[in-house]
């Protein structure tokens, strides 16, 4: 087999070899499904017979992958993506060629008497074809990487998708810019934004990840995104991350399925169709409005031991209640974990001025003192605990009991859900028991925040 730069096929293409035994009687190869060929074969056809100067293919699939085998004799496979492409003499039957769906191919220079072998991942289906190259260009994604010229753009796709939130506001994502280098993407199809990814550049692991300053960062989509769309859209993201970065790698955080406003898990689909594996599994705490469960008993208690104390609830009206909830943050969080809040004071203040609607601290005082408090990330009908802290004085009061309550029985009772955030370490290797048992004490079930691995 010969090509004219086997390591730079068009995206998603690859050559596959297959295993032989070879003795006196001749020789044989296999392929296996779960091994050497990538996907569940739905059918196998077979060209022979190919008249001299005749092509085949001349097509490309919108969904089905192939893998094509000369079992006997050689012919000559153009694969093309509309931006690369390259020329594969085919001519071993031990070595076979990946075609994923969006890839153009043309057949040619069949050898007399050549037979090949194509096992494709769905039936036939005449509609999934193009035949017209002209037609196929026109088809093809195009992915740009993000730089400030497309802000506007960026924003406002956000705001009309179907599961973005005011964390992928660029207002958000670029307040601690110079900690990631950004590298997220933005696909078009027929010169109309198609999806985005926010994500950065790990150059020294030659790693692409959601973006490493949010707690989600998935696809960002509209509604009229469909499965095959996100399939393109993975290839076409695999195959810039290799090309334009060298990455070998892509850590992937999907969007938890709550904060979406319609069904949104396309992405779910084509990281399975991609080898996409679960890396790290976190556990939320949600309550479902629509169906909230009742409080249990040591969550009562608490919240009529706070009424009792006089303890009363409202929102932080100026910086020295953001402060003083930070330093009880911080106290806490060095305390049991050794750790500092993600941002500080300043940076929160920046937040809550660009997102004065979207991001508000909810306290509780004892008199003129706050003892507790909640940063609540409003999402819409999704409302998020971004941040939890009590004093002791709150905790012996049950001050976060009658916070919680108030939160969720009149401030945000009209919402979907209520997310309080995860109760997990070191990638769900451990589960904080006695902090997932206080949150689901408020009716509060679970949710998973998922990361999930590529290699490529």
């Amino acid at each position: 087999m010969s090509d004219n730069n086997s390591t730079q096929l068009p995206r998603g293409c690859r050559i596959i070899e297959f295993p032989e035994s070879a003795d006196d009687r001749g020789a044989l190869s296999f392929a296996e499904g779960a091994h050497q060929i990538p996907f569940q074969i739905e059918r196998v056809f077979w060209i022979y017979g190919v008249p001299q100067g005749k092509t085949r293919g001349g097509h490309s699939h919108s969904e089905s992958a192939e893998v094509v085998v000369p079992v006997s004799g050689s012919f000559t496979m153009l694969v093309d993506d509309g931006t690369h492409k390259a020329e594969v003499r085919m001519d071993s039957p031990r070595k076979g060629i990946l075609i994923p769906p969006g890839v153009w191919c043309d057949l040619r220079d069949f050898a007399p008497g050549t037979v090949c072998v194509v096992f494709a991942s769905h039936p036939y289906n005449a509609s999934g074809y193009i035949n017209n190259y002209s037609d196929y260009l026109t088809e093809q994604l195009q992915v740009v990487r993000y730089d400030e010229s497309h802000k506007k753009e960026w924003n406002d796709f956000v705001r009309n998708s179907k599961n973005g939130t005011f964390l992928f506001d660029r207002g958000y994502m670029d307040y601690h810019s110079d900690r990631f280098t950004d590298c997220s993407l933005m696909f078009y199809k027929h010169g109309k934004l198609l999806a985005m990814l926010p994500a950065n550049w790990r150059e020294s692991e030659g790693t692409v990840q959601s973006h490493g300053g949010l707690t989600y960062g998935g696809l960002i989509v509209p509604k009229e995104m469909i499965a095959v769309d996100a399939l393109e859209v993975f290839s076409c993201a695999i195959d810039w991350m290799k090309r334009q970065l060298g990455a070998h790698r892509w850590l992937y955080k999907p969007v938890p399925y709550i904060y979406s406003k319609l069904p949104a898990e396309e992405d779910l689909y084509a990281l399975f169709r991609s080898g996409g594996t679960l890396k790290e599994r976190g556990v939320s705490s949600v309550i479902d409005f629509s169906n909230r469960l009742p409080l249990r008993e040591l969550r009562k208690r608490g919240y009529n031991k706070a009424v009792k104390a006089g303890l009363t609830v409202g929102l932080a009206d100026n910086d020295a209640d953001l402060q003083a909830f930070w330093d009880i943050l911080a106290g806490v969080l060095m305390d049991k974990h050794k750790k500092k809040p993600v941002h500080t004071v300043r940076e929160l203040q920046l937040l809550q001025s660009r997102f004065p609607d979207k991001i508000k601290l909810h306290v509780v005082r004892d008199g003129s003192e706050v003892v507790a408090g909640i940063m609540v990330y409003d999402m819409g009908h999704v409302v998020h605990a971004q941040y939890i802290a009590s004093s002791e004085k709150g905790k012996k009061s049950g001050a976060l009991d009658l916070l919680i309550h108030n939160l969720i029985t009149e401030v945000y009772a009209d919402r979907t859900y209520f997310d309080f955030g995860v109760s997990t370490e070191n990638g769900g290797g451990y589960l904080n028991e006695g902090l997932i048992f206080q949150k689901e004490g408020f009716g509060a079930r679970s949710v998973v925040y998922d990361t999930y691995e590529m290699l490529f």
